[in-house]
């Protein structure tokens, strides 16, 4: 149903005020004195045209007065206030306002409730990240407090296993600390040139060892012989272990990875594609959140600390750049993302001088 603009109700208004104001005129020229045919027509006009005028002024004032207040109850802000406008605009602002505040307020508790369900996951998925190193370790505590100090072999066998237990739960908090100053912006970057293709070498011969024992496969496709990069290079050591370790780890045996660049104007675009069991679409939008998981039934002494893939997005967006994955399921991954490409020619210090 369309609303009737507030000019039309005024004028509706006055009108019947001219109406019911001829009627007494005709009234009183009949009953009480004689008046001429032109004040007869006169003084309703006139008494019609300064109601007109009196309601739309009283009324624009008091819309203006009151949705000022409005408006600074719930926005605080001087420039939104309803300025010199028509009664019509005066209203159609307002309703527009109101419509604009309630979906901004509906998208902030959406967010709200989002960020809540986040915290409340990612409290509870630190929770049982935490809790199976320290429950191994107290076992073994309370193994040797038990007797097991006695039989040397087996002091130093859960002395062992609660060492690894410490160094995973550290590694989680290393990298939970690391995680928190990235996104806070806390890390400075030390960008500089460097030869991308040198450093994915050298990651390959640090995972040769790991790859073997899967006999997954490690190489490039690469045209050019050199590929300068200006970024953080031991950052980007960071992103290409992360993923080149993930795609061994839950990758299919005898399995093969390789790492494409490409030259794209002004930058190098990565393709890290590999052969694996492939992601299911529902999991992809939240691959990069952390602890989370894509096998909720994996084992959690497999694998990292469950924060790598969200270290890799911090790093790639403090580079100005996105990181993007697509997947088939049974087929394979590909991760990709993109490097300013470097004008120098060779590696430089952080001064920009020549090392080569």
């Amino acid at each position: 149903m369309r609303k009737a603009r507030p000019s039309i109700l005024i004028l509706s208004g006055s009108i019947l005020f001219y109406i019911l104001s001829f009627l007494f005129t005709l009234f009183v020229h009949l009953q009480i004195v004689t008046l001429s045919n032109t004040l007869i027509f006169l003084i309703p006009l006139v008494t019609g045209i300064f109601a007109y005028t009196i309601f739309y002024y009283i009324i624009k004032r008091f819309l203006q007065y009151r949705m000022s207040l409005i408006y600074r109850s719930i926005q605080s802000l001087e420039q939104n206030t309803p300025k010199d406008q028509s009664i019509d605009d005066l209203v159609a602002q307002g309703e527009q306002d109101v419509q604009d505040w309630k979906q901004k307020r509906t998208q902030e508790i959406e967010k709200l409730k989002e960020q809540a369900a986040f915290r409340k996951e990612f409290l509870g998925n630190l929770a049982h990240e935490l809790k199976t190193p320290v429950f191994s370790i107290q076992g073994y505590i309370d193994s040797l407090l038990d007797g097991g100090m006695e039989d040397p072999a087996i002091r130093k066998t859960f002395l062992e296993r609660a060492a690894l237990s410490t160094e995973r739960m550290t590694h989680i908090l290393d990298d939970l600390d690391q995680l928190t100053k990235l996104e806070l912006e806390r890390i400075p970057l030390d960008i500089r040139s460097f030869d991308l293709l040198e450093l994915i070498q050298e990651t390959f011969e640090a995972m040769e060892l790991i790859a073997k024992e899967k006999r997954f496969g490690l190489r490039t496709d690469v045209s050019e012989p050199f590929c300068y990069v200006n970024a953080d290079r031991n950052k980007m050591t960071q992103v290409l272990l992360n993923l080149i370790s993930n795609a061994i780890s839950y990758g299919n045996e005898g399995g093969e990875l390789c790492i494409n660049v490409v030259e794209i104007e002004n930058t190098y675009n990565i393709q890290i594609k590999d052969n694996g069991p492939g992601i299911e679409p529902e999991h992809i939008p939240r691959l990069f959140e952390r602890f989370y998981r894509v096998e909720k039934s994996r084992n959690r002494n497999e694998g990292g600390s469950g924060l790598g893939l969200a270290i890799v997005k911090h790093i790639i967006e403090s580079h100005g750049q996105q990181i993007q994955v697509s997947s088939t399921f049974g087929i394979g991954t590909t991760f990709t993302f993109s490097l300013e490409k470097s004008k120098a020619t060779g590696p430089v210090s952080s001064r920009g001088i020549p090392l080569k």
